[in-house]
């Protein structure tokens, strides 16, 4: 092998490992989580002041930004836009994030702006049932 072939593949082998390193660091955990969110539900009208305040509330609460392995595991979703059939954790953010709104307080409708209401807790607020006859037209016979 000559010297030229061999510093190629040794800086593509270092630039494939320094750059999703980068890009783990150049984005905070919290704009990560919010742009899993907007991936997710692109079809609603999100507010996006409310998307970025349930990302600080959650990483607050969740104390998981000190780890590289779930920086790096969130960046990656975020990349390749991993949606929450293929990963557990993305449906576990989302799901907290659509009980922490007034999503289903509006009837599940998508026409509204679906507004961040505060972190669910569920001993301090009791979750609407997203499965009442509350929130389903009435079919007129």
């Amino acid at each position: 092998m000559r010297r030229r072939n061999f510093l190629r593949i040794a800086g593509l082998g270092t630039a494939a490992v320094v750059l999703p390193t980068i890009s783990v660091y150049s984005t905070s955990f919290e704009q990560t989580t919010a742009d899993l969110i907007m991936n997710q539900f692109s079809f609603l009208k999100l507010d996006m002041a409310g998307v970025r305040q349930f990302a600080a509330d959650y990483c607050t609460a969740v104390d998981t930004n000190k780890t590289l392995y779930v920086r790096t595991k969130m960046r990656l979703y975020d990349l390749f836009k991993i949606d929450s059939d293929r990963s557990q954790l993305v449906r576990t953010i989302t799901t907290l994030y659509l009980v922490s709104t007034d999503f289903f307080n509006n009837k599940m409708d998508e026409s509204k702006i679906v507004r961040y209401k505060g972190l669910y807790n569920p001993y301090k607020t009791p979750c609407a049932n997203p499965f009442s006859s509350l929130y389903y037209p009435v079919a007129v016979s």
